[in-house]
């Protein structure tokens, strides 16, 4: 069931991702992106539940967490965005479509903030819970990886 869950919430941020940049030029979106950013953030919040309460991905986030500190004290080595393993591209963070999921959301988070008072906070909203959505798919798919 897990896998059903991660796949409906991958296609729910794509449609975030779409919707958010109609938001901007057509005032015709302008009334759905309100309860759009409130489904997309509670999917958000329940992926998040599900991660807070699954000892499957407590376990798989500690032993990530072990592998990516290793020895050295807290916060670890220092990771770049073009780390081959954990940066945006890396092999451990998801699959293509997911990474490249990611990256548009994380790279245009800055933008919309920046714009936030001529786009609106609807669009803002809508993606910033698509950022975190994106990431925490991410997290998932790292920690499944790495749990016993």
């Amino acid at each position: 069931m897990d896998i059903e869950i991660r796949q409906a919430s991958f296609w729910i941020a794509v449609f975030a991702a779409i919707l958010a940049p109609f938001g901007i030029f057509s005032d015709s979106v302008q009334p759905v992106l309100v309860p759009a950013a409130i489904f997309v953030g509670g999917t958000a919040v329940l992926l998040f539940l599900r991660m807070l309460f699954s000892r499957t991905y407590r376990h798989g986030f500690n032993a990530l967490s072990r592998e990516m500190q290793g020895d050295a004290p807290w916060p670890g080595r220092r990771k770049k965005l073009s780390d081959p393993e954990w940066g945006m591209f890396g092999n451990r963070t998801g699959p293509s479509a997911l990474q490249w999921l990611r990256v548009v959301f994380v790279f245009g988070l800055l933008p919309v903030v920046f714009l936030q008072h001529w786009i609106g906070m609807e669009v803002v909203a809508l993606w910033a819970a698509g950022t975190f959505l994106a990431t925490e798919l991410s997290l998932m798919h790292a920690a499944l990886s790495k749990s016993p």
